[in-house]
């Protein structure tokens, strides 16, 4: 590739004037190109250095800057930035001289001697293909190369594009389907078909009811009827009777084989019912009453507190196979029940946890985050010098774990201790070989985060758009970033194309309520440096209730991010008065979310605490995953106390999930509102 060379760029800036209290404002509305395709630059970063005037341009390369001439110097510093690229800075004087030339901004792809992520690949390197199952094409296949850190995802037609020689192995993965290996040598028709794994999903005859869809609910998440593997019959809300009112009348008459009792004998007396599932998990003389899952919370009565009407669906879950999951609990059957008016998304505690049969009885042990030292770490204690500890580094780093994330990180958490500069410059060679790893780049952009080195994670987040431009979760990580590195405008700017849909291919369904959240935070908490022309308010206002906007501000925000989309999980939440409420991010408990992710691309919980009683707060933490050795997978945890709000506090951990063992407490929070 031909080194880039300097250039002259010369453009138009239109000035509006609004003469008013002697007050003028430009606006610059311009183009940003590459030079040789004469395309227009996504996400360029315009802006005045030292100042909070700046844009982002849009999928076209278009942006528009706003500000008030007074609040520009003449020797101010304009600048035009994109990843890749060759940076151009002209001083204000200079902007404005150009301004009847022309209103394009051209900048030249950079040397890649001067890039962290050198594109020294040709079409030559890159295989392509289609991930597809007898349904059709599947979107979000992982397809990695064996024994490298190369990862490609399909689209939403299926198709991929990797880099990879012709004896490399390819791996395709996809949720609840079997792996399949490929040589690549062998590749040759370019489509790979998936079957569905049927440990996951075994052929079975349904038994049971009134089913208006293929799909029921298993307590696994939703399934074709076809392939859920046990017995369950399922009813919806068209079902119930709008007279019904409680859940016993809800279930009477729907669900064959089910009794209605008053006490275990089966007379009606007394003011608590039961039901019985005859032909249950024990025997067709099961004598166990049924238990009631509502919303991933277990109640051994039946629940007469929820409104029937608010029910969008009841199943019945039979046999052993289905009800292995609640223990002995299950022995008698399970009704799951899911409702209407719960968010999947942003998760109010408080209001989940006011509920029966949730007592929390356990006695969690407290994570260690370095309680396993491995023997290269013990080898660099043992060192006498930094200098004989960093050439151990080098030698094992060249060697046996070139590859190895893990390691990299590990070495890292010992360096940053000795040598700041030193550990960054180890996050920096692994991201480089891992430039087209979305899992390693991120765990390297949280650990970056985690020490306070935004300017370098935002590298790490441009290069993961630049790979992952398909996933919101992208979109998310980059304006965050800004906000951290003071980009207030920036992120407006970003904020703007996120809310608006003004992103190509993409919308934030599945991150919408978070980025709201955030988008209103900045707001609020910058509101005196960002121009408020440029800020998109008044969508925010279509978003936050108009009693919320003006009392904007939460007790406690709990923030979950994973940089693996199958990692299976759960977190759970013990509130002062000791009723606990788990959120399961596992195959079993929501299919359809996990395949929502991998489909859309976002990998973020968000958690709210707000009017609780006084007292303690447990969160604990459980790993389900199988683990990478050698890539784990990381969690970064963040909480806000009195998010929003001129006290507000902000803590940040990066958890590896392959040293959680067993449950354990991740934290404990004070609430003393």
């Amino acid at each position: 590739m031909k080194k880039a060379f300097a250039i002259l760029i010369f453009f138009t800036i239109q000035f509006l004037y609004s003469q008013q209290d002697d007050f003028v404002e430009i606006n610059i509305n311009a183009q940003v190109l590459d030079y040789e395709s004469q395309t227009g630059i996504q996400f360029s970063e315009v802006k005045f250095l030292s100042k909070n005037i700046g844009a982002l341009t849009d999928h076209e390369g278009n942006f528009s800057v706003n500000y008030l001439q007074r609040s520009i110097e003449n020797d101010d510093v304009f600048m035009i930035s994109a990843h890749g690229y060759d940076t151009i800075k002209t001083t204000a004087k200079n902007l404005y001289k150009f301004l009847n030339n022309t209103n394009k901004f051209f900048l030249k792809k950079a040397n890649n001697s001067s890039l962290w992520f050198n594109e020294e690949d040709t079409k030559d390197n890159y295989i392509f293909g289609k991930v597809f199952s007898v349904k059709g094409p599947i979107q979000g296949a992982s397809i990695k190369i064996k024994n490298s850190l190369i990862e490609a995802k399909s689209d939403f037609e299926g198709f991929f594009r990797i880099k990879a020689n012709l004896d490399d192995i390819i791996v395709v993965n996809y949720l609840g389907m079997i792996e399949k290996q490929l040589l690549v040598e062998s590749f040759d028709d370019k489509y790979i078909l998936l079957k569905t794994d049927t440990q996951i999903l075994d052929q079975v005859t349904i038994t049971g009811t009134t089913e208006l869809s293929d799909d029921v609910d298993t307590g696994y998440g939703k399934k074709k009827k076809k392939s859920v593997g046990f017995s369950t019959s399922t009813i919806t809300s068209e079902d119930i009777s709008p007279g019904a009112a409680s859940i016993v009348d809800a279930i009477r008459g729907k669900f064959t084989n089910v009794q209605i009792a008053y006490n275990q004998d089966g007379a009606a007396t007394g003011n608590q019912a039961q039901i019985y599932v005859r032909g249950g998990s024990l025997s067709i003389n099961n004598s166990a009453a049924a238990i009631f899952d509502i919303e991933g919370l277990i109640y051994n009565e039946v629940p007469d507190f929820i409104d029937p009407q608010q029910i969008e669906s009841i199943t019945l879950l039979r046999s052993l196979a289905a009800t292995n999951r609640y223990g002995s609990q299950g022995r008698g059957g399970v009704f799951l029940i899911k409702m209407k008016s719960l968010s999947r998304k942003v998760q109010r505690l408080l209001n989940t946890l006011k509920v029966k049969g949730n007592d929390y009885n356990e006695q969690t042990p407290t994570m260690v985050l370095d309680s396993i030292v491995p023997y290269y770490i013990k080898d660099y204690m043992a060192t006498e010098s930094f200098d004989e500890a960093k050439n151990q580094f080098i030698s094992l780093s060249t060697g046996v774990y070139e590859l190895s994330v893990l390691f990299h990180i590990e070495s890292f958490n010992y360096f940053k201790k000795i040598d700041k500069e030193f550990a960054i410059s180890i996050l920096k060679s692994i991201a480089k070989k891992a430039k087209d790893n979305p899992k390693a780049l991120k765990t390297i952009a949280y650990h970056l985060e985690k020490i306070g080195d935004f300017q370098t994670a935002k590298i790490i987040y441009q290069r993961l758009l630049s790979i992952r431009p398909l996933d919101e979760q992208s979109y998310r990580d980059l304006v965050l970033i800004y906000k951290e590195n003071h980009d207030y405008e920036l992120a407006a700017s970003l904020y703007d194309l996120m809310l608006n849909n003004k992103l190509k291919n993409v919308n934030m369904l599945g991150l919408q309520e978070t980025v709201v959240n955030e988008a209103t935070h900045l707001y609020w908490t910058k509101f005196d440096k960002l121009s408020q022309t440029a800020f998109p308010l008044k969508t925010l206002k279509t978003y936050v209730p108009k009693n919320d906007w003006r009392n904007f501000g939460f007790d406690y925000r709990i923030i979950f991010d994973w940089n693996d989309p199958a990692v299976e999980f759960n977190i759970q939440f013990v509130d002062p008065k000791n009723k606990y409420y788990n959120w399961s991010h596992t195959v079993l408990d929501d299919k359809d979310l996990l395949e929502d992710e991998l489909n859309y691309g976002y990998n973020t919980e968000e958690f709210i605490i707000e009017k609780s009683d006084k007292g303690k707060w447990i969160i604990n933490i459980e790993n389900y995953s199988i683990q990478d050795e050698s890539n784990p997978t990381y969690i970064k945890y963040t909480v806000f106390k009195n998010y929003g709000r001129p006290n507000e506090i902000k803590k940040t951990e990066v958890i590896n999930l392959n040293k959680l063992k067993q449950k354990v407490n991740l934290d404990i929070l004070s609430y003393y509102n």
